[in-house]
């Protein structure tokens, strides 16, 4: 009898012990870690819906250069996040290049590293970049159609993910080496987060023809710092690859910019004619038309941009010029 009593007595104690782990497990907190795979992209910090204190923006900003120097412990000099860094703004700040006088070199490919080039989407070119109408086109359009896949050209950090009603639609910034960007815009669709890291070729989008666009295609820019230059110069857009493993820039490839400052342009508003803004700005009809490559007969949108006044110059300098450097190692 006094062993059939130890023999319940053990069960009841095994039986409290299993009930106290059962329950120990269902208390204990929920693993953060949710991605398992080691190269999924990983959120660096999730932004909340309501508006942050100093304090606040201060530690998550901490936290997010903590991530980044777990995320790139190996090549953090490369990603300059101290530069213009915002989650928000598309255009977030830019170098001045007039004074500039070095020379940038950014490796683009590098095998040891595991970094390669892919093409956004491979298709014709349908606008180049430069003086387009009354506007300067920062970038090259892609064709494509609504629902194409498009790809990261090089391995960065998604700086911007937003919607861009005035202009880009759908769009994507990515932060590269060295103060490289690329934009991609238009999308139908967003496939990434902001402050997720991605490898060249990952999809970040479908094609579309959101924003301002007049259809279906890929707006791509290139941005050193901020200012756009023209991704012909290290991209074979035909051949859907790049020129060199090494992006080189100097100051020529910003000459653009200096005969921007010296045009002067004039909002439309509502009701106005061309005679109009010619007597408001000393000129004739004729030199508004030439050089807004528009007619008497254009419709003067409000809201929009027209020149008024330009210095002179030709088409060469309105044309970025690919310098033959030698690039170094």
């Amino acid at each position: 009898m006094i062993r059939s009593i130890r023999s319940k007595v053990w069960l009841i104690c095994i039986w409290v012990s299993a009930a106290s782990q059962l329950q120990a497990s269902q208390n204990a907190p929920v693993s953060s870690n949710i991605n398992s795979n080691p190269y999924a992209p990983q959120n660096l910090y999730s932004q909340s819906s309501e508006a942050p204190s100093a304090a606040a923006t201060e530690t998550r900003e901490n936290e997010f250069q903590q991530g980044l120097n777990a995320l790139f412990s190996q090549d953090l000099d490369t990603y300059d996040t101290t530069f213009a860094w915002s989650t928000s703004r598309i255009n977030s700040g830019c170098f001045e290049p007039k004074d500039w006088n070095d020379t940038a070199r950014i490796t683009l490919i590098d095998c040891v590293r595991n970094r390669f080039y892919v093409h956004p989407f491979e298709n014709y070119i349908t606008s180049d970049f430069g003086q387009r109408g009354a506007m300067w086109h920062n970038g090259v359009d892609i064709k494509l159609q609504k629902g194409d896949t498009v790809r990261a050209a090089f391995d960065g950090i998604v700086r911007v993910r937003t919607y861009d009603r005035r202009g880009y639609g759908n769009v994507v910034v990515i932060r590269h080496a060295n103060g490289l960007e690329t934009i991609y815009a238009h999308l139908s669709k967003t496939c990434v987060t902001s402050q997720t890291k991605v490898k060249s070729g990952d999809v970040i989008g479908l094609g579309g023809n959101t924003g301002r666009s007049t259809g279906s295609h890929l707006h791509f820019e290139m941005r050193f710092y901020g200012q756009p230059f023209d991704p012909k110069h290290i991209i074979d857009f035909e051949n859907f690859t790049i020129k060199s493993d090494t992006l080189v820039l100097t100051k020529a490839n910003f000459d653009y910019l200096i005969e921007q400052s010296k045009t002067k342009w004039h909002v439309i508003k509502k009701g106005e004619t061309l005679g109009h803004i010619a007597i408001k700005y000393h000129t004739s009809i004729k030199k508004l038309c030439t050089m807004n490559k528009i007619t008497v007969k254009t419709i003067l949108r409000p809201g929009r941009k027209i020149i008024v006044y330009t210095a002179k110059r030709t088409d060469d300098k309105l044309t970025l010029q690919t310098k033959n450097l030698e690039l170094g190692s």
